[in-house]
């Protein structure tokens, strides 16, 4: 009897423990957001970065010339 109320117990407890953590841990829907943002701002980045550093390259390449040229 006593093992059998010690297993209830327990069991009871472990139920208790994984309710907790469900309501303290993170959702789908949360870090689903969470990548979309990243992706979102990444793929801006991205597109900032093809336009600008093409025209910051041949900057630095005609300041280049321009320096070795007489």
């Amino acid at each position: 009897m006593k093992k059998l109320l010690r297993k209830g117990k327990d069991l009871a407890l472990s139920v208790r423990r994984g309710a907790s953590a469900v309501k303290s841990g993170e959702g789908y829907l949360d870090v689903l957001i969470k990548i979309l943002i990243t992706v979102i701002i990444g793929a801006a980045l991205l597109a900032l970065m093809r336009v600008a550093i093409p025209e910051l390259f041949n900057d630095i390449i005609d300041k280049i010339k321009s320096v070795f040229t007489i």
